[in-house]
């Protein structure tokens, strides 16, 4: 870009990739959890025992479902922002360099302020 340090840089495709990886892995979590849903009597060592480690292994596993579908979205989000950023930092390209640089302004028999050129020319 310009000679003034002005630099834009994506770098948001990363962390977006974490975001969806971390969601896969509750994904994972979520399978493994949802293969022990189920426990006996004599596993659990009573009913009362069996009901509740049923109910919380079952909470479990739903809490793992909706924190996977939550990062795999927010990943998603993530790079979206990123390519619509990406697109924005174009379009913002493409305007400055249509600025007027030089003795001449935009407007109709106006030259530029003091002689100087647009501080946009160098984007």
């Amino acid at each position: 870009m310009g000679s003034d340090g002005y630099q834009v840089k994506a770098g948001m495709t990363g962390q977006a990739r974490q975001l969806d990886d971390a969601g896969t892995d509750m994904d994972a979590v979520s399978a493994a959890v949802r293969s022990r849903t189920t426990y006996s009597y004599g596993e659990a060592g009573g009913g009362d025992a069996a009901s509740a480690l049923n109910a919380f292994v079952k909470a479990w596993e739903a809490e793992a479902r909706t924190l996977a579908s939550a990062l795999h979205e927010l990943g998603g989000k993530v790079e979206l922002a990123q390519r619509t950023y990406h697109g924005t930092d174009g379009l913002v390209r493409k305007h400055a360099d249509s600025v007027p640089a030089g003795g001449a302004s935009g407007l109709t028999g106006t030259s530029a302020r003091g002689g100087r050129s647009s501080a946009l020319s160098g984007y």
